[in-house]
């Protein structure tokens, strides 16, 4: 690996003083070489190099410059050549680190790195390689994770509407052919259908949120908003509501005057979904969620803890997957798509939001948003 720190402009002016005074120390010690032949030791006098002169007729002189020139150019080239294929390999190496590289990345080897140590031209260009590699290979990961989204949307979508369409095409069968004969039972069979046709409308509705959300394509009315104040609210009118689907809401001591940026309608949106999923899992006749606020590295975390059946630790980070259920078997009712949305709407509010498990059992979602900056304005759609 080449590990020069100077650029490929410097070394080339190097490189051609070091050819020039080679070239001129060759010449000069092959003078003294001469001159040692033809002298010896002693230095030759001006009357000695005028004997010379004379003594040489005007065609050895030129015969003899002649060979003198033929020697300098050799020893230049010589000099020359050894010089030019030492900064041939300089720029040769890293080229062929680059070609590597492209063929790494053409036989879609996306986790190729170039390793290049050298201070010069080429370390941007090396550097912007790997960072080209970089995003390939998590686009790559990204795009396999949202073919996989798609499919299990697919199926999550056929599995959904199969079961309401199945339970209406069954009701409408059974007025048909008569199955429904008093005016009670097709009253049933109207109102089951009512029931399911909601539900699908249901799915479909956030479906489409869904949709557009991931698209980027949902505009949230974000604004400053007293989060604490605002989810207390939020809760305090859901209690009785809860309480008739046998999930008891308790409020916690909250902190005081804590703002954030947020889409207040958006916020409550996310938290009936995780409501909604602590009614949907519960086991006991009478659940309860506990909803609790801390402030953290300039966050606010809103905890919703409930005391069901809880999930394994290894299925924490799929919860809020497209379509994805703790349950297995997929009999528990809901599109799937709940916490889903809601991972989606707080991070469009610059937020995060995962799951855990308490000591003492049960599930809580955890929902980390920042604290609204003094520099963000009061109000902005």
């Amino acid at each position: 690996m080449y590990h020069s720190s100077m650029t490929i402009k410097k070394r080339l002016f190097f490189s051609n003083i070091r050819m020039l005074f080679i070239s001129i120390f060759a010449l000069t010690f092959a003078g003294r070489v001469l001159q040692f032949f033809v002298f010896g030791l002693n230095r030759p006098s001006t009357e000695e190099w005028r004997e010379i002169h004379d003594a040489f007729g005007r065609d050895m002189r030129i015969t003899l410059w002649v060979l003198f020139l033929v020697l300098s150019i050799m020893i230049v080239s010589l000099v020359n050549n050894f010089f030019t294929q030492r900064m041939v390999k300089n720029i040769t190496r890293p080229l062929e680190l680059l070609n590597g590289g492209v063929r790494q990345i053409h036989a879609n080897n996306f986790a190729c790195r170039i390793e290049y140590k050298g201070k010069d031209e080429f370390l941007p260009i090396c550097d912007a390689f790997n960072e080209m590699a970089e995003k390939l290979e998590t686009s790559t990961v990204q795009r396999k994770k949202d073919e996989a989204n798609r499919r299990e949307l697919i199926a999550g979508i056929s599995h959904d509407l199969r079961t309401p369409l199945t339970s209406i095409k069954g009701c409408i069968e059974g007025i048909e052919t008569g199955v429904a004969s008093s005016p009670e039972r097709r009253e049933k069979y109207l109102s089951i259908i009512k029931n399911k046709t909601a539900s699908m409308e249901h799915i479909i509705e956030q479906l489409f949120l869904f949709s557009k959300l991931d698209m980027d394509d949902f505009p949230l009315d974000m604004r400053r908003t007293d989060i604490t104040l605002a989810v207390c609210d939020m809760i305090e009118d859901s209690m009785s509501e809860y309480a008739a689907k046998g999930l008891t809401l308790q409020l916690a001591d909250m902190p005081k005057n804590i703002y954030v940026f947020a889409d207040v309608l958006m916020l409550r949106n996310v938290i009936i979904n995780i409501l909604e999923n602590s009614v949907r899992y519960k086991t006991k006749e009478q659940g309860q969620v506990e909803i609790s606020a801390t402030l953290k590295n300039n966050e606010i975390l809103l905890r919703l803890a409930d005391d069901g059946p809880g999930v394994q630790a290894d299925m924490l980070p799929k919860l809020f997957g497209v379509f994805y259920r703790a349950d297995p078997s997929r009999t528990k009712q809901g599109s799937g798509l709940g916490l889903a949305i809601s991972a989606k709407i707080v991070e469009r509010m610059g937020g995060s939001i995962r799951a855990e498990l308490p000591a003492d059992g049960g599930l809580a979602t955890v929902i980390h948003l920042p604290l609204m900056s003094p520099t963000v304005p009061e109000e902005t759609r």
